[in-house]
């Protein structure tokens, strides 16, 4: 009996150890920082940044000041020095490489006129009076060059020797044989969690994914390397050819790419990011050091979550996600619209309007929906190239007609 007793309390003893760790906050908070991604800087942007309410927490703005090899020449970004420092946030200087130019000849990855770029900003910067705590190069390498890209930094940093020199990573590279070589020679990595996956009609992926999220971070920490990952407060919109085919993103205030006959709606889901925020929280997680947010919210964006709300996120308060649809009616008339009291930008919703003891007489849609008629009723569905009802916007849906007055109800489908 003594023997089974200790062969048995042995047993118990080694399921103890393999038990995961108690679950403890962290002992130094996540930081956090916005990117600032502007190509160009208008009077009302700049006057913007002065009398914001920040979010707490919120104590870095890592500033674009350049892109090349996108497509078309290269060009700089000449921020407001003055007013950002005005912030009184620590600032950081982004240049984003694409890989047109980067790639291609017997030096790849060339990545001289993007460092060129970060360098004129950063001196730009010292010229004003600007401190600049790092700089940052976002470059989508291929997975097969990570270690000549290393090489490339290496050199970088010996020609600049007075800078502290990041960059920003996808999970894709996490098992690539560069990884290691690049993160080692990098004064500091920022893991990209967000916009990793095409878009596909068939197979809709979200912009954004907790569970995803975790586990790109646990393969991350088994490297024993501190990071910082990045995660989003935008939406894209996705377009298609008829056929289907993926023809690229609409991004804030730019034009639908030619032949798109679909679009779907990407947006970031609040409570996705709130989970991952919460789940950070926990010591087991201490090699993330912070978050840096794609992207910080300035007035008239359609496409990104407003100041208040990003604050509430950050408080760990998940956004609403619900329209609130409209109804009026006068006599046989009723009257659709819509509107988006949230802090985010939500996908047109399909609404239904019905009713009781009358026929229809007409009815119409505005641009962004289609009327679909059905018995007593009628469905407004969004047009398929519709795109987002912004933070505070409101919109007319359509109206329907009736033979005479009749007790109305309008609900919302969802998207």
């Amino acid at each position: 009996m003594r023997r089974w007793s200790a062969w048995l309390l042995g047993l118990a003893l080694a399921g103890v150890g393999c038990r995961e760790p108690a679950s403890a906050p962290r002992s130094e908070p996540l930081r956090h920082a916005a990117y600032v991604w502007r190509q160009g800087w208008d009077p009302a942007a700049i006057a913007s940044l002065e009398g914001r309410v920040w979010p707490v927490g919120l104590t870095e703005l890592n500033v674009l000041v350049g892109e090349c090899g996108l497509g078309g020449p290269g060009r700089r970004v000449h921020p407001p020095w003055a007013a950002l420092r005005a912030t009184g946030r620590t600032l950081t200087l982004s240049v984003r490489i694409g890989t047109r130019q980067a790639l291609g000849g017997p030096a790849e990855p060339d990545l001289t006129e993007g460092l060129g770029l970060l360098r004129q900003g950063w001196g730009e910067a010292r010229a004003a009076g600007v401190e600049i705590a790092s700089v940052q190069v976002d470059f989508d390498c291929p997975s097969r060059l990570l270690s000549a890209y290393a090489e490339r930094l290496a050199a970088a940093k010996r020609a600049w020797p007075e800078v502290r020199l990041t960059v920003t990573t996808l999970p894709t590279w996490l098992r690539e044989p560069g990884f290691v070589r690049l993160v080692a020679v990098a004064d500091g990595w920022t893991l990209q969690l967000h916009g990793t996956q095409r878009p596909n009609l068939a197979q809709p992926t979200p912009l954004f994914e907790e569970k995803q999220a975790i586990a790109w971070i646990e393969q991350a920490e088994t490297l024993g390397r501190p990071f910082r990952v990045a995660l989003p407060t935008y939406a894209y919109l996705a377009c298609y050819a008829t056929s289907g085919a993926y023809l690229g993103v609409r991004a804030e205030h730019a034009e639908l790419p030619k032949a798109t006959a679909r679009t779907q709606p990407l947006p970031t889901d609040p409570a996705q990011v709130v989970g991952l925020l919460r789940r950070l929280e926990d010591r087991r997680h201490a090699l993330v050091q912070g978050v840096d947010w794609f992207r910080l919210p300035f007035p008239g964006d359609r496409q990104n979550w407003t100041m208040a709300g990003w604050s509430q996120v950050l408080a760990k308060q998940p956004l609403s996600t619900a329209c609130a649809p409209e109804l009026k009616v006068e006599g046989a008339l009723a009257d659709i619209a819509v509107a988006n009291h949230t802090g985010q930008p939500l996908p047109m919703p399909t609404l239904e309007l019905t009713w009781r003891g009358a026929r229809v007489l007409g009815a119409d849609a505005t641009s962004d929906w289609v009327a679909v008629a059905r018995g007593e009723g009628m469905t407004f569905r969004p047009h398929p190239l519709a795109g987002f009802l912004a933070p505070g916007e409101r919109r007319v849906v359509g109206w329907v007609r009736l033979t005479e007055p009749a007790p109305c109800a309008l609900r919302s489908l969802g998207e």
